[in-house]
């Protein structure tokens, strides 16, 4: 218990410190908000931890793994992707360091943190207006939101792949500077799901691709670029990981339903692998919904993602938001495909209701930064025609203040 506490001490010393220096360079960032908000994680970290007390949790699995050299006695024998790249990571902190099971805990929670870090300058970077929700600022219930907090604070794939996430995202706003930062997060994703790299490679491609808006040419090129050379070096280890053929890639859907019938058979909750899969969809992005909730957890995220739903309906419930879906500049639409297209993936392998609570933390910020970026767009539009309106009224009135030329007598 001690190792946790220090390494939560001294993770409050570091995070604070860099939050101060990345002022420097980000000077639109909230310090005092990102301290707070760095609290509130500690204090859902907290709650994660008393949860995994008196529930199931890979957390212990992964830390046993490394003490019991489950893999072999070298931090080598580790590596790999997915689970054993979660073990590898834990590896020399475990071995090396000492750490106990609530140090790692707290250290991953804080891999965490970095990810809301990242994804906060993100959107602080591409959303210029302020807007609310029941009048409070979107923007900061987003960063707020508990169930994104409670899944990315502990030992295991969440909070590290919500790094990943992070810094990908924050990379791609401005490559050319970034590139340490880009390749950091694509080496984290790739390692903790072959397949998420994959379909964030895609649709950030895809983005580029089909839009001018903010791209130059020599961008669009270096990503384009860096994109085919990392397609061709995953594309075979995603294969292998869903375990299907390359003829299969289409007609088994990524070979992801036998799985999904595996995993709802390891976590107790409502099956939902026999389901239709839009169905699917929904029941993993916006359930439980009261009427559904497994429990009390259940119960509390129900209120979150009935607040999802609400913003949804922002978007796709009108034509200005189906619209934008299609003609957004290329950060909407990146962010936007990674979250449908990884939605559409782990709504299959999540098999239940209660793991679909955990593993849609990972993408829910990516659709809240595209429904930040529909509304930024509508008021970016308002600004303007104000501006134009405001124009042609200073217009008329130095045209009505300009003196007549009096006519020559004759």
């Amino acid at each position: 218990m001690l190792g946790g506490i220090l390494v939560i001490i001294f993770g409050t010393v570091i995070s604070f410190v860099h939050i101060d220096a990345l002022k420097k360079s980000h000077p639109g960032i909230d310090t005092g908000l990102l301290k707070r908000m760095f609290l509130y994680h500690v204090v859902l970290s907290l709650c994660y931890f008393g949860y995994i007390m008196f529930n199931p949790s890979d957390s212990r699995a992964y830390y046993e793994k490394i003490t019991l050299d489950f893999r072999g006695d070298t931090w080598g024998s580790f590596y790999g992707t997915s689970t054993t790249f979660i073990e590898f990571v834990g590896y020399p902190f475990v071995k090396y360091m000492g750490f106990s099971f609530e140090a790692m805990m707290a250290l991953f929670s804080l891999f965490g943190f970095y990810g809301f870090l990242y994804f906060y300058i993100f959107f602080k970077e591409n959303i210029k207006f302020k807007h609310t929700f029941a009048g409070y600022d979107l923007l900061t219930l987003t960063f707020f939101l508990p169930n994104l907090h409670f899944w990315s604070a502990s030992l295991g794939k969440g909070s590290i792949i919500f790094l990943g996430l992070g810094l990908f995202f924050y990379s791609i706003s401005k490559i050319p500077t970034r590139l340490v930062a880009l390749a950091l997060g694509s080496f984290i994703i790739y390692h903790v799901r072959p397949h998420v790299m994959l379909v964030v490679l895609v649709s950030s491609a895809i983005g580029f691709i089909f839009t001018t808006k903010g791209v130059s040419i020599a961008l669009r090129v270096l990503f384009l670029v860096g994109a085919s050379i990392a397609f061709f070096f995953i594309y075979k280890d995603v294969l292998t990981m869903v375990g299907i053929d390359e003829e299969q890639l289409v007609s088994q859907s990524f070979g992801l339903s036998n799985r999904a019938k595996e995993l709802s058979k390891a976590t107790s909750g409502i099956d939902i692998s026999q389901y239709s899969l839009p169905l699917q969809v929904f029941t993993f992005l916006y359930r439980p919904l009261f009427f559904d909730a497994p429990g009390l957890l259940g119960i509390i995220v129900s209120f979150e993602n009935v607040f999802y739903v609400m913003v949804s309906l922002t978007l796709i419930g009108s034509f200005r938001g189906i619209r934008f879906l299609v003609m957004g500049n290329f950060l909407a639409k990146s962010a936007f495909l990674s979250f449908i297209t990884i939605s559409i993936a782990l709504a299959q392998i999540s098999g239940n209701l209660g793991l679909a609570m955990r593993q849609k933390s990972q993408v829910m910020i990516l659709l809240m930064y595209v429904i930040l970026a529909f509304r930024d767009d509508e008021s970016l539009k308002v600004w303007r025609r104000e501006q134009i309106r405001k124009k042609f009224k200073r217009e008329a009135q130095s045209l009505r203040m300009q003196p007549t030329t009096p006519k020559p007598s004759v």
